[in-house]
């Protein structure tokens, strides 16, 4: 689990702060001396700065962008935008997040097969919901999932799905786009349109299946981890084959559909619903099976991965510092370069928008990969040498 900082360690950098001014080394109660056991230095002085291991910013910062319909990190009681809940196992629980202390927890009983689920309700739903009455032609649907680990051969068929209810009927839907999972741990995905005809404007009860495509995603390889999961509804001109449907684990595209056609030339309502679900088709086949959903956020633009934020000692004097993040592996493989951050601050943001990712690399930090990080200092007297290399996660 990642954590935030415990509030001894956050008091703790600030009371080191303060004390060097004077030149109390209060760090020293706080951090390890390092790899080759020197004994801990005063934060005025050109020492290597000591780090503390990275944690998701909360909210993040992606929660205040305009283009955010939904922001849910599960970490507060407020449950306003909830718009249809059925608990069955599913459940807010403690101790298990991908950032903070709070996530959705569904856990099965032996041959449970009805189980929880959450949606929301946005734009044109005909029930309300969040920013009512806007139309939403283009969504992204990201949340953070993971099976316990050990997970049996078999996969609960049911992950995530965003829909379209229809306008003169609440609970009918004109379209919905299915994240599902096949038995053997491949995602899917597997849309339905209950619009009358491929270019037909009317509701009908008979649902047209438009197909079923496997994804490059196998949760069998994931091993109990946190996955970071997309999901892009692009709907179609009306009466054209031109919508999309794209799929993303942890910022590479798994699967990408074109030429989709997903509500004919039905223009009543757009995309305006967006739902995790972990019914379990025939059944749990052993019972305690645990599977946990964090960081959910809708918008009407791409999403990606959670930002991991890095505190650092405190330095007096301090002119700037650089933080860097690689693979742990022999050739320490750039990922991420902060290059020269300006003033005296404490952290940064892991982003994009705060340093560098290297060529090639994925803007998106990944639970499950291994990553090293360091970082330097640098006074009016030139720079400190660079901490020693620190595993994240």
């Amino acid at each position: 689990m990642i954590s935030r900082l415990p509030t001894t360690l956050r008091d703790g950098l600030k009371a080191a702060a303060a004390s060097a001014l004077v030149g109390v080394p209060v760090l020293a109660a706080l951090f390890s001396c390092g790899a080759d056991g020197a004994p801990p230095v005063a934060p005025d002085s050109l020492s290597a700065p000591t780090l503390s291991q990275p944690i998701v910013r909360s909210p993040e910062p992606t929660c205040s962008h305009s283009s955010t319909i939904i922001c849910e990190d599960f970490e507060t009681d407020d449950r306003s935008d909830w718009s249809d809940y059925d608990d069955d196992g599913f459940a807010v629980v403690s101790g298990e997040a991908l950032g903070g202390q709070r996530s959705m927890q569904q856990e099965y009983t032996l041959g449970q097969e009805s189980a929880g689920w959450l949606a929301w309700f946005f734009g044109d739903h005909p029930l309300g919901g969040v920013r009512p009455s806007e139309s939403f032609a283009e969504v992204y649907f990201r949340w953070y999932h993971r099976f316990q680990a050990a997970w049996p051969t078999e996969y609960p068929p049911k992950m995530a799905r965003m829909r379209s209810h229809y306008i003169d009927c609440a609970w009918c839907f004109a379209w919905m786009e299915h994240f599902w999972i096949r038995s053997g741990g491949t995602a899917i995905s597997d849309p339905v349109s209950n619009v009358a005809a491929p270019n037909g404007t009317q509701y009908s009860d008979a649902e047209r299946w438009l197909g079923s495509l496997a994804s490059s995603l196998s949760f069998d390889s994931l091993d109990g981890r946190w996955v970071a999961l997309e999901m892009r509804i692009q709907l179609n001109s009306p009466g054209q084959d031109d919508g999309r449907i794209t799929f993303w684990a942890n910022g590479r595209v798994v699967l990408d559909r074109s030429g989709m056609n997903l509500r004919g030339a039905y223009t009543g309502t757009s995309v305006n619903v967006a739902m995790i679900d972990t019914y379990w088709n025939g059944g749990a086949p052993v019972g305690g099976l645990k599977r946990w959903y964090d960081n959910v956020v809708v918008a009407t633009e791409p999403v990606g991965c959670a930002t991991f934020t890095v505190e650092k000692s405190a330095l007096a004097g301090q002119t700037s510092w650089q933080l860097v993040l690689a693979l742990d592996d022999s050739n320490r493989t750039p990922v991420w370069d902060s290059e020269t951050i300006p003033g005296d601050g404490t952290s940064v943001d892991i982003s994009q928008s705060s340093g560098t990712f290297a060529a090639g690399m994925i803007p998106c930090i990944d639970p499950g990969t291994a990553y090293v990080f360091r970082a330097r200092q640098a006074t009016q007297a030139g720079w400190s040498e660079w901490s020693e290399w620190a595993r994240m996660f």
